[in-house]
């Protein structure tokens, strides 16, 4: 069995690419009133948002469990409108040495194709993968879409 690991989808939403990028790029705290059953906050620790090495915390439930992680913007491309989070503290460093959130947008005639990818190096064999969190994120991308679109 690896530690390494990597899940990927496609996530077509209604949104434009440059929708979906403004906030999870620029104004990811918004994500706290368009899908607050997963985010209770979002905050701003160094930098600037949107910033190539700006710092975060997201505080998140999933299962009925509430999460911190600390991320940092490791890559970040308007043009593209591609972004990477890269965790750098949390309760996920319980089971990831390393835990990397990348999502591109692809404008579509209509709406746009999300294609998100999570990259992990598990601590141990016994850490389960990060399917769960997965599924979440496709959710909680599909609900932004959904919402940016009617915006």
């Amino acid at each position: 069995m690896s530690l390494i690991g990597t899940l990927e989808a496609d996530v077509d939403i209604s949104a434009t690419a440059q929708q979906f990028f403004e906030v999870m790029c620029n104004e990811p705290s918004q994500l706290t009133s368009i899908v607050p059953d997963v985010f209770k906050s979002v905050d701003l620790l160094d930098g600037l948002w949107g910033a190539l090495g700006a710092i975060s915390s997201w505080t998140y439930v999933l299962d009925g469990v509430t999460s911190t992680v600390t991320l940092l913007i490791s890559a970040v491309n308007p043009i593209t409108t591609s972004i990477t989070y890269g965790m750098i503290e949390g309760d996920l460093k319980t089971q990831f040495n390393t835990f990397t959130i990348q999502m591109d947008a692809t404008q579509k005639v209509v709406g746009s194709t999300v294609h998100l990818t999570v990259s992990y190096v598990k601590l141990t064999e016994d850490v389960s993968t990060p399917q769960a969190l997965f599924d979440k994120a496709v959710e909680v991308i599909t609900e932004l879409g959904a919402y940016l679109a009617q915006a």
